[in-house]
Formats: structure tokens, C-alpha cells, sequence
């Protein structure tokens, strides 16, 4: 369990307000009828309803730090834009602090996905990353992923498909963070997709394939067996 009080300070753990909030309780009734993404946009637009909801990752079993991330389905209003614009150096100063504790194995087209993928201690160096793979990291989404364990059912690389099964899967707890451009829309924005495989994993622990008959352990960082939490509100006990 990771104790990070005086590694990241209280003061940068929570969000800034965003001014529509008091709007929210609107969205439920608005959009219960609709059927596009369009007719969305445009009840947004007049009713000013955010594009954004509050999420909160675990840092360890009692505390968690808050950030913005966009509604599926829904455009982000010029109030959004600013909120991300002005949150995110808090934002950024926490992965800063996070990358250089835990490193972060960046993922793209080109990457190893084995024991091989190195992870970087600079934030700045993700970035980079980012933009070589071409992207814009206009907004930056982050999941919490907890330990997940399981039998292995899906195809590796360099493992005979009748050997598959023989392999249990563990992914230690970790953060999965994506990096999404914008794309500008009449009266606001909205994530530009499909994007290109790119993304940046922190790991708690070494991910890996484990052979239940031979003990031998492969170390792989694209089992994609763990669900994430999305935690919109205050969260449960959980450790990294």
C-alpha cells in the first residue's frame, strides 16, 4: 500500500468547481427521449448542460483525488473548456508525481507489449510520446484498474494456441491514462476518434502470464483482464 501524504499534498486532491454544475440535475429528463447525438448537443447548448462529470482515483484505502473527465455522448460547452484548461496543471502535477514514483509503460502501434517495454520517470517524456504518435493530448482521460486474476483465455504472442489455457493471467493494480485531441463543433467541442492506439500504463506490479504446469511467468502489458472503477463519488476501500 502506497502512503503518499507528504509525497502528494492535500491542497491538489480535489477538482476546481465547475460553474454549471447547479445545471446537472437537468440532464436526466432532458436526455431521457432522445435518440442522437445531435439532438444531445443541441438540449446542451440550451439548457447549458455540462459535458463533464467528477472522477475520483484511489491513491490508497482512504484516499482518492478528483478530476473531470467528459460524459460519453456528449460535447463539451466553452465553461468545460475552461474548467479542463484551468484544472489541468493540477492534474498533470499529480501523473508528474505518480510517473516518477511508478514509471509509465507507454503503449502504441510500434511498442513491445512484453518484458521489453521500458517505462519512463519523466512526464514530459509521455507527452512526447503523445505527440510522436499523432496526437494532441488536448484532454487527458485516467482509470483506476484494480489487481485482477483469472485464467488466461484470449491469444499471446509467442504461446501455442493449445497452450493458452494452461497460463492464469495477473494484472497488479494500475492506472491506464488515454490522451484524446478535440475536434470543434458548432457551440463547443468533442473528442476527436477513432484515435490511434496510444496510451500509458502505471503499474503498481509486473503484469504477466504465469504457466500453472511449469511455474515459468511471462511478463505482458496487454492482458486487458481488469475492469475499471469509475467512481464518481466518494471511494470505497481500496488499496494499490
Amino acid at each position: 500500500m502506497l502512503k503518499l501524504d507528504n509525497f502528494i499534498s492535500d491542497e491538489v486532491l480535489f477538482a476546481q468547481p465547475h460553474p454549471l454544475a447547479e445545471n446537472n440535475s437537468l440532464s436526466l429528463a432532458s436526455f431521457q427521449s432522445v435518440a442522437s447525438a445531435e439532438e444531445v448537443w443541441e438540449i446542451q447548448k440550451r439548457d447549458r448542460i455540462s459535458g463533464l462529470h467528477k472522477r475520483i482515483s484511489p491513491l490508497d484505502y482512504a484516499k482518492g483525488w478528483e478530476y473531470w473527465w467528459c460524459i460519453p455522448g456528449r460535447m463539451l460547452l466553452p465553461e468545460d473548456m475552461e474548467v479542463l484548461r484551468s484544472d489541468r496543471p493540477r492534474v498533470e502535477t499529480i501523473l508528474e508525481q505518480l510517473v516518477w514514483l511508478l514509471g509509465g509503460h507507454c503503449l502504441g502501434a510500434n511498442c513491445h507489449f512484453d518484458g521489453q517495454n521500458q517505462p519512463f520517470y519523466d512526464w514530459q517524456e509521455i507527452l512526447q510520446f503523445v505527440n510522436k504518435s499523432g496526437l494532441n493530448a488536448d484532454v487527458i482521460d485516467i482509470d483506476f484498474f484494480p489487481t485482477s486474476l483469472q485464467r488466461n483465455n484470449k491469444p499471446i504472442a509467442g504461446i501455442p494456441t493449445d497452450e493458452i489455457s494452461q497460463y492464469v493471467a495477473i494484472e497488479p493494480a494500475h492506472l491506464h491514462i488515454e490522451f484524446f485531441g478535440l475536434q470543434a463543433i458548432d457551440g463547443g467541442f468533442k473528442l476527436q476518434e477513432p484515435k490511434p492506439l496510444c496510451s500509458c500504463q502505471l503499474w503498481t506490479g509486473k503484469p504477466m502470464l504465469k504457466n500453472l504446469k511449469t511455474g515459468e511467468s511471462i511478463i505482458r502489458y496487454d492482458l486487458s483482464i481488469s475492469t475499471p472503477y469509475d467512481m464518481i463519488d466518494v471511494p470505497p476501500i481500496i488499496s494499490l
